[in-house]
């Protein structure tokens, strides 16, 4: 009987040590200080904080990674466009240089011949005619005017002589840059088309260069350079098909830098003056996302 009730007493007092042991191994995590995966939080609304707050850092993250590649495949794509417009400028002048050759040639073969130019008769002169006249001795001799000489003006010096550009080694230069650019080399993209256009300050690509040179410091962040750059292609090249998108750049810069005033005035002055444009069409677009933002 005495061995019973020791065995239960035994057992009773096993069964409140294990109890004990589970229930302070059940609250060690929340003892422990704070880790990055919310484990070792006080209650369970602070460690679902932490596990949200993470989850909301790491999406950030991958939409930033997003973004940047949409922006690198956007100047891929324009790149892209770019050569095609390139391509198809330079087979339609080759059209036309070809049709102008052939036209030339069709009207020189449907033209006349010439006349025949006649020749002149020739008149022998009569001996009358070849005897000079006897000088009168009364008659005074004709007053002869000696011109007098002058020192010629001095001429202006001649200009100097234009370089010689190599076509072929300029657009060899351009696609040099421009490739950098596409492969995302921005850095180097900008001292290559900063290159280019000390070279080639004017002409065929300049103000394409100028456009990518801006292009490449807007996505380094390097703001006031690219804002400097649009000004200037849209000073020097008012004519040029890249004007619309650096005004639509500016207005963007001006966003990055939280002018929003600015920004929005820039925006609808595109909206206004290139409406057809797929400038115009972004240009609605960031104001869209600044009303939703509530700038």
């Amino acid at each position: 009987m005495m061995t019973k009730t020791k065995f239960a007493g035994w057992m009773a007092v096993g069964l409140a040590y294990a109890a004990l042991a589970g229930a302070e191994q059940y609250d060690r995590p929340y003892d422990q200080p704070y880790d990055q995966s919310g484990y070792g939080a006080s209650t369970l609304d602070e460690r679902v904080a932490r596990l949200e707050k993470r989850l909301s850092g790491e999406t950030l993250m991958e939409m930033a990674n997003r973004i940047e590649k949409l922006q690198g495949e956007v100047l891929r794509l324009r790149g892209t466009v770019e050569e095609l417009g390139h391509e198809l400028d330079k087979a339609k002048r080759q059209q036309r240089e070809m049709y102008g050759d052939l036209d030339q040639r069709l009207k020189a073969a449907a033209a006349p011949p010439p006349p025949p130019v006649a020749a002149a008769p020739s008149v022998a002169p009569s001996p009358a005619d070849a005897t000079p006249p006897a000088p009168d001795p009364g008659a005074a001799a004709p007053a002869v005017s000696v011109p007098t000489p002058s020192a010629p003006a001095a001429a202006p010096p001649p200009p100097p002589p234009a370089p010689v550009v190599d076509p072929a080694v300029r657009q060899a230069a351009y696609q040099k840059a421009f490739n950098t650019l596409k492969e995302g080399k921005y850095t180097e993209a900008i001292r290559d088309f900063k290159g280019y256009v000390a070279n080639y300050p004017s002409g065929d690509n300049t103000d394409s260069a100028y456009y990518w040179l801006a292009e490449a410091y807007y996505v380094n962040r390097d703001f006031n350079s690219a804002r400097d750059t649009f000004r200037r292609l849209i000073r020097d090249f008012p004519k040029s098909a890249k004007v619309s998108d650096a005004h639509l750049k500016l207005g963007f810069i001006e966003y990055e830098n939280a002018q929003y005033g600015a920004a929005k005035e820039l925006l609808n002055g595109v909206i206004k003056n290139y409406p057809d444009s797929s400038a115009a069409k972004m240009a609605e677009k960031r104001l869209e996302r600044m009303r939703q933002e509530k700038h």
